[in-house]
């Protein structure tokens, strides 16, 4: 029977799949202080307020009715 356990795809063959997915996202070295001065700039703006772009009918899933963007 296919790896079903931890980790595994059920599907003959794509059993390392998971890990390999995992290491791809992993890779590489992060930059801490780029990663801080870009979560800065997006609360800066997040928090300003003056944001004026509004959400698109086909990316907004909140049920039809009610308040909308």
């Amino acid at each position: 029977m296919a790896d079903q356990g931890r980790g595994g795809t059920g599907l003959p063959g794509l059993a390392g799949l998971p890990g390999l997915l995992g290491a791809a996202l992993r890779d590489g070295v992060v930059d801490d202080a780029a990663e801080r001065r870009a979560v800065a700039a997006f609360r800066a703006v997040r928090d300003s307020g003056t944001r004026s772009g509004r959400t698109r009918s086909r990316d907004d899933w909140r049920p039809r009715g009610g308040s909308g963007p």
